[in-house]
């Protein structure tokens, strides 16, 4: 897993349901660039995205243990 897949993967477990604007200024990447890594990753089944409205929003696809 690349690093920046794992740094993904941990802004989304800490913050689920991010914009790729929030993702991109968190991690200092082209917003586009990242529109296309994850839909990769998507495709690979690490994350999932949902859209609300004209926002598409970024979830991890690990399971949360509830407490």
């Amino acid at each position: 897993m690349s690093n920046l897949t794992k740094r993904i993967i941990k802004l989304l477990e800490k913050d689920p349901g991010q914009q790729i604007q929030q993702l991109a200024r968190e991690l200092k990447v082209n917003r586009t660039f990242l529109a296309g890594y994850l839909l990769a990753l998507e495709n690979e089944g690490k994350v999932k995205s949902k859209k609300i409205g004209p926002a598409k929003i970024y979830f991890s696809k690990k399971k949360v243990k509830e407490v």
